[in-house]
């Protein structure tokens, strides 16, 4: 795996990442993640500018304190958490897209603060154009993601891609809800369950 040299120390790099899509795509390859130690290690030997992390929060009153919690936790570990409450489907799961805010956000941020690098935790092929209207601006842009989940338009567009799922120990030791229809037990919030009709099943460019 591809690491940034330490050599680059000088370099400003600003982290976006997509929740759902994230953990959704290594749960798929059977794997897990720490987010607070990813932001550290896609960081390391550069200057973190910010951190952002997308969430679908569940629509029901009964969740809505647990995901609360949960969104606290990360903005006390630094996070700049954006999120939005989801669609329950009829089949128990929870659909949400942040996309269209990720991109947005990357778009207006990199254009006041200027980083050297944009870092987007993502395998969705829907933001490839905006990694080519980044790189147009002269910003490098690294995607990480599971490989088995993201768009190859969308690894192909980047300057570098980071394969999640050959991380070491340090961060991989987040645990995964369970996301049975009609499950009893409360699931741990954000809902990280995708439907068929997400973008992020789509790897195919």
């Amino acid at each position: 795996m591809r690491f940034v040299p330490s050599t680059l120390t000088h370099e400003r790099v600003a982290v976006f990442i997509d929740y759902r899509n994230t953990l959704h795509g290594l749960r798929r390859e059977g794997r897990q993640i720490d987010l607070v130690a990813l932001r550290d290690y896609l960081a390391e030997g550069r200057h973190l500018v910010e951190a952002f992390l997308y969430v679908t929060t569940h629509p029901q009153a009964e969740h809505q304190e647990a995901d609360r919690a949960t969104l606290r936790t990360l903005q006390q570990h630094g996070f700049l958490v954006r999120s939005r409450p989801g669609q329950l489907l009829s089949n128990g799961h929870l659909r949400g897209n942040l996309n269209l805010e990720l991109a947005l956000d990357v778009q207006e941020f990199a254009a006041r603060t200027r980083p050297d690098i944009v870092v987007l935790v993502t395998g969705n092929g829907d933001l490839g154009p905006l990694v080519q209207r980044l790189r147009f601006q002269g910003i490098r842009v690294e995607v990480a993601a599971a490989p088995g989940s993201v768009s190859q338009a969308l690894r192909a567009a980047a300057n570098d891609f980071v394969d999640l799922t050959r991380l070491g120990q340090e961060v991989d030791h987040l645990t995964l809800p369970v996301d049975e229809p009609g499950c009893t037990e409360p699931l741990p919030p954000p809902e990280l369950v995708l439907e068929e009709d997400d973008p992020a099943w789509n790897a195919a460019p």
